[in-house]
């Protein structure tokens, strides 16, 4: 079987690659950009014609589609009624009026978590899930999904990693009855309460017309998505505080003092989020033959799309390798909205756009309140699981304010 190691090597390796490439030069001018067998488009412009035509560049998930089927992983129509079981809820959580109680629950588990990194990321993990579980009428079991959660980011590691890397039948199929159990074991948690069971009949209830439709599965990976992009972007928030004492101060300051409107604060999320998107890259398949800037492209080819390329695009950005606390383009309301996608864009756009962008916004405020950070070095190093997480272990010092 693969070493761990080297599947977290090799996932590493490649986003590095994508930072690496990124910022330098119009790649519309230097032609097609390759990583491996696929073509990578990071220019804004193509990038939102891809993501805005569904039909053309069609999602295909390769292995990770082990996992089970999900809003994330489907198409057309079968996507559509996907998208429709759990929208709705998405839209009432995120209200504005939520704020206060998404406030709330971050701060309550912050105040009562260890003063360490490791102590807040819990409470974080725990304020996501708490917020997510909440928008669908239940409560979380915190320490037992907790474990899954971490089972189900270890197997999408490996999963990703086979859809690069041709495994063994050995391993593909380990992979397989991996992904296989820990959404039974999830399965298993959930139908035992009754509130999760109820819910999981109206999943099935809406989706009557989707042959094979699994509830446990959507859920668990509505589930994964919303939390570990919720808690990662808010890790990297704390990351680049303790870079930046004075940047800190004042944002502290601005949260402090309890106005309706914090900007600097706003720009420093919006930054943090293009300087590390989420999700770093995406992959489609063309559906036909078609040519986009200049590139031919065949029907069954898989593409890349990457964001950290698109959010680091020198046309639209000043400096854009550099980490800009008061980025003018975030102040000044300025940029174009195909350079910043942290959510995607177009019909395929993140559901939970809205509800994410409120936890970030409470949960990076709950955390400056409570807390300050220093860091011994600058030095960024990441952890790449579907999702980019800053590596456990960052010389990130915490203290209670």
């Amino acid at each position: 079987m693969s070493d761990p190691a080297q599947i977290e090597g090799m996932l590493n390796s490649l986003v590095y690659n994508l930072f690496a490439r990124s910022g330098q030069d119009d790649g519309r001018a230097t032609g097609a950009k390759e990583i491996g067998n696929l073509v990578v488009f990071d220019h804004p412009e193509s990038v939102d014609e891809i993501v805005k035509s569904p039909a053309l560049f069609r999602k295909n998930f390769s292995l990770i589609s082990a996992l089970g089927f999900s809003r994330f992983n489907t198409n057309d129509e079968e996507w559509a009624t996907r998208r429709a079981i759990t929208q709705d809820r998405y839209l009432a959580a995120a209200k504005p009026a939520h704020g206060q109680s998404v406030s709330d629950i971050f701060s309550g588990d912050l105040a009562d978590c260890e003063t360490s990194l490791a102590g807040i990321h819990q409470a974080l993990f725990t304020g996501a899930m708490t917020i997510f579980y909440q928008a669908f009428g239940l409560v979380a079991e915190a320490r037992p999904t907790a474990v899954l959660f971490d089972r189900v980011r270890e197997t999408l590691r490996r999963l990703q990693y086979y859809s690069w890397v041709t495994p063994t039948n050995a391993e593909r199929d380990s992979a397989i009855q991996d992904a296989r159990a820990v959404i039974a074991d999830f399965g298993s948690q959930l139908m035992a309460d009754p509130r999760a069971a109820a819910e999981m009949d109206r999943f099935s209830e809406r989706a009557a017309g989707i042959d094979g439709f699994s509830p446990i599965e959507e859920f668990v990976m509505n589930l994964f998505a919303g939390v570990e992009t919720t808690v990662t972007t808010v890790q990297w928030v704390i990351d680049r505080l303790g870079a930046n004492q004075q940047v800190q101060e004042r944002i502290y300051s601005e949260i402090a003092g309890g106005k309706a409107q914090t900007p600097f604060t706003d720009c420093f999320i919006n930054e943090t989020m293009r300087y590390f998107p989420p999700i770093p890259f995406l992959t489609r398949e063309v559906s036909t033959d078609a040519v986009l800037d200049g590139t031919s492209l065949r029907a069954g080819q898989l593409i890349m799309l990457s964001l950290v390329g698109v959010h680091q695009h020198p046309e639209f950005w000043e400096n854009p390798r550099t980490f800009d606390a008061s980025r003018k383009e975030f102040i000044n309301n300025s940029f174009d909205r195909r350079a910043f996608i942290p959510f995607l864009t177009g019909p395929r756009m993140c559901g939970g756009a809205r509800l994410g962008r409120l936890e970030v916004e409470q949960a990076v405020r709950a955390v400056v309140r409570q807390f300050a950070f220093t860091r011994a070095d600058d030095v960024i190093r990441f952890d790449y699981a579907l999702a980019l997480r800053p590596a456990s272990g960052m010389s990130v010092q915490v203290s209670r304010r």
